[in-house]
């Protein structure tokens, strides 16, 4: 390179690039004295000067000390640490959450010389996950715990009871009269009163229950080491704290009652789903008896044609299976920064005896609970292999996401059939899209892992599916090699009308962008729901306002 005549040539400057670097950079000796540090960590860590910082030791400022040791121990080991996440007291005392990238740098002898490293400051991004994860597991509006929260509570006390023969209750409690008061006050109304009573029933609970806001008006109370006569007792106390509550709305008193069901476990089941479903239908029989009481599960009052009509679709589904009864819809993916239909997400309807179309959501659980899902995901695969190979044109970019249900994750005659999938090479490398929720990751993450590494080497690309749902696992999920989040549709369902659901969004897709997923939203169903996905830098929509299910041949050919 020439130099021209009154230029200079660019020569680096490694000094400049240490001091103005945004990330802390230090050089310390063994035990912990500061040699050099940047400007970055001096940011960070909240202090004045160089020099201040300087007079402090790097290891004193761990929090627990008991970090110090173990980073310690693991340097002098290895010779280096990488990516340890770390707390450190800043100069006001509160901490900040870091990345640790550090290393020993030896003499020719193999002496130490000194320790090197680079903080990195993700207090923010720390404290939008703690946001995420409390707003996966409580419902906004009452801080209770929420549905998928109380389930995974309750299941973990009736493993103990099956494995330990403990005992308890749940109360299902469903307030009367709700409706009327949303009609006629408002639904804000209702909130305010809905808040209110749950501060009560919070302050009335032994510490040991746990109350949760499974929906609507609906309040579940898990009472572990209860009895028959202690749930009663509870059951009365609650439905005598409600009536006799008042809030004042609008210079309305308002008051109202409830009627709760109660199931005791061992007596009533050990399993959550069974409890639960017993636990609705005798909260159902206490209204029909005149609501503000509770009733008792009692197996003659409360007996559920549930058994026998899950035989019948047991039987359904494997003829469906025999005789191609299922058929396939596809739904469009809008790709919003090229505004143009990208990929279509593939679902599922089985043929009724009259030829109706019945929605998944009446039969999955069954094929779940009796082993055929899997046997239904190899299907639904097989026969999206052989549409879109029919139909494939050569250098399409589209690309077609199916979703797997969690038994397909450990299924190894699943696995070999998607690996020797010629039809792979002909959709080419990311049409095939596999949809996992994050429930069926979590629940095995190790088989997860080793499912989506393997596809992931002949081509299939990943989806997790109801993202944001499940956010009190989400260190398991950071490894998971998925290449699309798809955000759960009931924080995309009222986007344009709740602030909540809007700042939820917004980090969820902060938190995607800097672990470099790309973004769904599904059940977008009107033009303002798409326009804030599109400001807020989601990558694809889909739902109504996109396109309806059409059968997959008919999709294709439009």
């Amino acid at each position: 390179m020439k130099k021209k005549e009154g230029s200079s040539v660019f020569q680096p400057n490694p000094e400049a690039l240490f001091k103005n670097a945004l990330n802390g950079i230090y050089q310390c000796t063994e035990d912990g004295e500061f040699l050099s540090l940047n400007a970055g960590l001096v940011g960070t860590l909240g202090y004045e000067t160089e020099s201040e910082l300087r007079a402090t030791n790097l290891y004193d400022l761990f929090i627990p000390s008991e970090d110090r040791a173990l980073i310690a121990e693991h340097l002098n080991k290895e010779g280096k640490i990488e990516n340890a996440e770390l707390t450190l007291k800043c100069r006001d005392g509160r901490p900040a959450a870091v990345l640790l990238n550090a290393r020993v740098v030896r003499g020719p002898q193999g002496e130490v010389l000194y320790h090197e490293g680079i903080v990195t400051d993700f207090t923010q991004h720390k404290r939008l996950e703690q946001q995420l994860e409390y707003l996966a597991t409580h419902d906004p509006l009452t801080g209770l715990y929420n549905r998928r929260q109380f389930e995974e509570i309750l299941e973990h006390h009736l493993s103990e009871v099956r494995r330990y023969g403990n005992r308890g209750a749940l109360l299902w409690m469903d307030l009367d009269a709700f409706k009327e008061i949303n009609d006629s006050l408002g639904h804000k109304a209702g909130d305010e009163l809905l808040a209110s009573l749950a501060q009560k029933m919070r302050e009335m609970l032994r510490e040991s229950d746990v109350l949760a806001r499974p929906g609507g008006d609906e309040l579940a109370f898990l009472l572990p080491n209860a009895g028959e006569k202690q749930a009663e007792l509870a059951a009365a106390r609650i439905l005598g704290v409600i009536s006799g509550h008042v809030v004042v709305i609008r210079g309305q008193s308002i008051r109202t009652t409830a009627s709760i069901g109660i199931v005791l476990f061992p007596e009533h089941g050990t399993e959550a789903g069974e409890l639960l479903m017993k636990a609705d239908m005798t909260m159902y029989r206490a209204k029909e008896e005149g609501r503000n009481r509770f009733c008792k599960y009692n197996p003659d009052k409360d007996r559920s044609a549930t058994p026998e009509s899950r035989i019948v679709w047991v039987r359904r589904i494997r003829e469906a299976l025999e005789i191609d009864g299922f058929v396939l819809y596809a739904q469009p993916i809008l790709d919003l920064k090229r505004d143009q239909i990208s990929g279509y997400e593939i679902l599922l309807r089985l043929l009724g005896e009259g030829k109706e179309l019945i929605l998944p959501g009446n039969f999955l659980d069954v094929a779940e609970e009796f082993g055929l899902s899997s046997d239904i995901d190899r299907m639904v695969l097989e026969q999206t292999m052989k549409v879109i190979t029919q139909a494939h044109k050569e250098e399409s970019e589209t690309f077609f996401a199916v979703n797997l249900s969690a038994r397909s994750l450990s299924n190894e005659d699943l696995l070999a059939m998607i690996k020797g999938e010629p039809a792979l090479k002909v959709i080419g490398p990311g049409g095939l899209v596999l949809e996992i929720t994050e429930t069926a990751a979590i629940s095995n993450i190790h088989a997860a892992k080793e499912f989506v590494h393997t596809l992931k080497l002949q081509g299939c690309q990943f989806s997790l599916d109801d993202f944001g749902m499940g956010f009190s696992s989400f260190y398991q999920l950071k490894s998971l090699e998925v290449d699309y989040l798809k955000i759960d549709g009931s924080f995309i369902r009222n986007l344009a009308h709740d602030p909540v659901d809007q700042h939820l969004v917004q980090a969820m897709v902060h938190l995607g962008r800097s672990l470099g997923k790309k973004m769904i939203a599904e059940w977008v169903e009107d033009e303002e729901t798409l326009n804030l996905l599109r400001e807020y830098g989601v990558d694809c929509a889909q739902g109504y306002h996109i396109g309806r299910p059409q059968p997959l041949p008919e999709a294709l050919r439009n």
